[in-house]
């Protein structure tokens, strides 16, 4: 393995690193907040919201939720499903680290 691809697996590692420990601040640290939206998506069926510049919405279909993170200043747009399973029971199990997923995907650089 050269050198170059070294730094690269070591730079791709710190990534990840920082990315994943991330998303467990999210979760809890947001805990709560992520708790009312769940409980706000699952009745209203679609949520909008403004997090760091960037215009967010989710909306659940029959099977998951779509992640729509919009920020014209920057001319950035990021968009994903995710697939829950049919009941409410399932979605709402899922919904609070999909949140915290998404919010590090928007907040999370692209290179460290």
């Amino acid at each position: 393995m050269s050198s170059s691809d070294e730094s690269e697996l070591i730079a791709d590692q710190k990534w990840d690193d920082t990315y994943f420990s991330l998303i467990e601040e999210f979760r809890t640290r947001n805990a709560s907040r992520y708790a009312e939206q769940t409980k706000l998506l699952l009745h209203k069926k679609s949520i909008e919201l403004e997090l760091s510049g960037y215009s967010v919405k989710y909306t659940l279909d029959r099977t998951g939720c779509w992640f729509d993170a919009t920020n014209l200043d920057k001319g950035i747009g990021k968009r994903s499903w995710n697939r829950f399973g049919w009941g409410k029971k399932a979605k709402r199990k899922a919904l609070p680290d999909f949140f915290a997923k998404t919010e590090a995907n928007i907040l999370m650089p692209e290179e460290l």
